[in-house]
């Protein structure tokens, strides 16, 4: 349906069988404290997508590496045998070269819609804010290997860059930045998750751009990563996908936490996407102001 499955007849699933009959687990990242829920989201929906398929390819249970990698060291495993055979991340054109891409938004899109934590002391100055001219002026902090650092600073904004979550909101403690967008979802989990006097959440703006989360599946198993959006597409057609999705992520509420009707929407472009990508027409995917 989008772009890795072209049929779902005898002969297909008659080679896909084949292929993940020598196959018994799909190995992940483990868990962290900084995934605020994500990880367990994201592990589910490739349990069920999986599942889908169970039936005429055998059953596959995930199993995490003992091994903590950030998103480079990640990807880098997927371009060779290494430790991993399926990761979840934001996609660009060089990630979809180097493993093969599973083009189903897996957040539905959300991803895109940026509002940032900041000093709870600065709330007066941002409210003094009213146009990306003026947001320019200031500096925004992002990972360093995140697209949206690429992104961000594409369309000329400052941004400073980190290697180590912990730092950004330290970064933002000690004044080194200014702002720090997360996706809406991550915002109000983040903001839960420091409790601190000391951070706010930006109440005025929004940042837009049109950015996926997707499965990346290792080089060397294309028949995995068939399966995997054989099975997101029966979970989408049956509804089930959808409901995963509502148990995890309550799109109302976060319009409501962070008044996103009345926040001005500043809209940036992203480079980073391929012509694949930006052609895929995925159902559902989540319309904000």
């Amino acid at each position: 349906m989008f772009g890795l499955i072209a049929c779902c007849g005898g002969l297909q699933a008659e080679n896909l069988k084949t292929s993940s009959s020598l196959q018994h687990t799909v190995r992940i990242v483990p868990d962290s404290k900084y995934d605020l829920g994500s990880h367990q989201y994201f592990s589910q929906v490739l349990k069920l997508s999986l599942q889908k398929t169970a039936a005429e390819f055998g059953p596959l249970s995930l199993q995490k590496v003992n091994q903590h990698l950030v998103q480079q060291r990640a990807l880098q495993q997927l371009q060779s045998d290494g430790i991993i055979d399926v990761y979840w991340t934001v996609t660009t054109k060089q990630r979809e070269k180097d493993a093969i891409p599973v083009r189903v938004p897996l957040l539905k899109g959300i991803m895109g819609y940026r509002v940032a934590l900041i000093r709870a002391e600065k709330l007066d100055d941002f409210s003094q804010i009213h146009s990306e001219l003026k947001l320019k002026q200031l500096i925004a902090g992002q990972g360093h290997d995140w697209p949206d650092f690429v992104i961000l600073s594409d369309n000329g904004f400052e941004v400073l860059g980190t290697s180590v979550y912990d730092s950004l909101v330290d970064l933002l403690y000690k004044g080194r930045i200014d702002y720090y967008p997360r996706a809406i979802n991550e915002t109000i989990a983040e903001y839960a998750y420091f409790d601190s006097p000391e951070l706010a959440i930006e109440p005025n703006f929004i940042l837009y751009y049109p950015s996926y989360i997707f499965f990346f599946v290792a080089k060397n198993k294309p028949e995995l990563a068939k399966r995997i959006e054989l099975g997101l597409d029966r979970a989408m057609d049956d509804g089930s996908f959808e409901q995963l999705f509502k148990n995890y992520i309550n799109i109302y509420e976060i319009k409501a936490q962070l008044n996103l009707d009345n926040r001005q929407v500043i809209k940036l472009k992203n480079n980073l996407l391929s012509e694949e990508t930006l052609s895929i027409k995925a159902p559902g995917l989540i319309r904000l102001p």
